[in-house]
């Protein structure tokens, strides 16, 4: 296993500096939210991990840089302070720069962060416009879109990795390798994909070590996870093989914003083969959710590895598994909640096919998630029908107020009469799936019918959300789509 650039520059840290034991002060703030240098968004429940806080708050407190001369109080959520951990609702006069953690016994502990508004997408009024292109492989490419941010801002680049050309009808196809890269614009733009350097020179390689598609890829930066350097590690999970079997793999390669930077090396497998499923990261965690094994058959499976400072994964820990096995379904990681909803329960071809069989799921299981541990802390539960129809297949976007589903097959799809729909949510309350939404529909303007397209969302530092969709499959024609569509 190759280490990561992010593991030989931290070995060389700690051998540097001078002789004798190091000074370990009495306390410290670790990680805000999972993260080194975390995005925060205001108003929401965040953690502040480290030692030394006090077994009790008292005159602690906790501040974040504000507009003025005094920082603005965060609220400290009850029972939310301990030794090890505060738990603080972000401010809405909040703004970027240091938090500060005062303990009851006077220490004064800083780290800086980011912090955006809270800005609501109004599904109503979404307009897709046609981005920059993919170049090739369009159906089953692991998409992921990761946020750098700095003084400057937040910069926005989005990784696509392997994917597949049909073969021989809607159910075979041939991965391939290569991943691309694009920068996110202002206002939701994409520059023009560019296809990462491959070669046979393993130093000189960045594209994946063997074909994959319908893969998950997540990616993890010093803003959502342990990582501390400015550069980041691309994940890609899973996914089927050459042969249309899935596999355990896990390849993790070093990312800028300008593109992959290392060659792929391998990670912590995964206890099983796995593809179709769906993968969050959330407060320095990977959530693996469902999918379907080598014969096709839906998963109940529910894994987590946390993100090392060194960008490697300690291990994936099995979870209480969902309520339905599901394949090629959406989910998301809330605050102190997951939701997984839709899918496939019964045995499919790589993908999933564009037939109306086997019937599709139109409900959603749903769980608690520890803030603290990143580990689910009980069963899972139904969380009742939440889709107008049973659906598969689809690009699920979570844009901060609202949950999209995007294409996908379901009763219906051929007219395409709800491509995009939406559910508003708040903190951890989520609304049914109503739609179709949207002033400018994908199958309106040319893109087609899309089962099966790659999703992808990020913010602007004013907090404005943005997400894409990337090829899929055209249920009208049954041929791959090249378009990307965004807002």
């Amino acid at each position: 296993m190759r280490p990561s650039s992010a593991v030989l520059l931290a070995v060389a840290a700690a051998c540097g500096g001078t002789s004798g034991p190091p000074s370990i002060p009495s306390a410290a703030i670790d990680y805000v939210d999972g993260a080194v240098q975390p995005v925060l968004t205001r108003g929401t429940t965040i953690v502040i991990e480290g030692y030394g806080f006090g077994a009790v708050q008292g005159t602690g407190s906790v501040t974040f840089a504000s507009g003025g001369t005094v920082g603005a109080p965060a609220t400290i959520v009850d029972s939310g302070w301990s030794n090890f951990a505060v738990e603080v609702v972000v401010p809405d006069e909040a703004i970027t720069g240091a938090l500060v953690l005062t303990t009851d016994a006077g220490q004064r502990l800083e780290r800086t962060v980011n912090v955006v508004a809270a800005v609501g997408l109004d599904p109503a009024a979404l307009a897709w416009q046609a981005r920059a292109g993919f170049p090739r492989a369009p159906v089953g490419v692991a998409l992921a879109a990761a946020e750098f941010a700095s003084e400057a801002g937040i910069a926005t680049t989005l990784f696509a990795a392997g994917g597949a050309e049909p073969v021989g009808g809607d159910s075979s196809f041939a991965p391939e390798v290569g991943v691309h890269v694009s920068q996110a614009t202002a206002g939701g733009g994409l520059t023009a994909w560019v296809r990462q350097v491959e070669s046979s020179d393993a130093v000189a390689n960045r594209s994946l070590p063997a074909p994959r598609a319908f893969a998950a890829a997540v990616v993890a930066t010093r803003n959502n996870a342990r990582l501390p350097l400015s550069t980041g590690v691309l994940y890609v999970i899973g996914g089927i093989d050459t042969a249309g079997r899935a596999q355990k793999t896990v390849f993790g390669a070093d990312v800028t914003t300008t593109g992959v930077t290392s060659p792929f090396f391998s990670l912590e497998p995964l206890p099983f083969p796995v593809a179709g499923a769906t993968a969050v990261v959330r407060r320095g965690s990977i959530y693996l959710i469902g999918g379907t094994d080598p014969a096709g058959q839906p998963l109940a499976s529910v894994l987590v590895a946390r993100i090392t400072p060194s960008g490697q994964l300690d291990g994936w820990y099995h979870q209480p598994t969902i309520v339905h096995p599901r394949a090629y379904a959406g989910g998301a990681v809330l605050d102190q909640r997951a939701l997984v909803l839709g899918g496939i329960e019964a045995a499919v071809a790589p993908g999933g096919g564009l037939d109306d069989l086997p019937p599709r799921l139109d409900d959603g299981d749903t769980n608690f998630v520890s803030r603290r541990s990143g580990f689910f802390v009980g069963a899972w539960g139904a969380a009742g029908t939440l889709l107008p129809q049973p659906r598969s297949q689809f690009a699920m976007l979570n844009v901060g107020t609202a949950l999209l589903v995007v294409g996908g097959m379901y009763p219906g799809a051929a007219t395409d009469d709800a491509e995009t729909l939406a559910a508003s949510y708040s903190g951890d309350s989520v609304g049914a799936f109503t739609g179709p939404v949207g002033i400018a529909t994908i199958h309106g303007q040319g893109g087609g019918t899309l089962v099966g397209p790659a999703g992808a969302t990020w913010r602007e530092a004013n907090g404005t959300p943005h997400g894409v969709v990337l090829g899929g499959m055209d249920l009208a024609t049954r041929l791959r789509r090249t378009g990307v569509w965004g807002f």
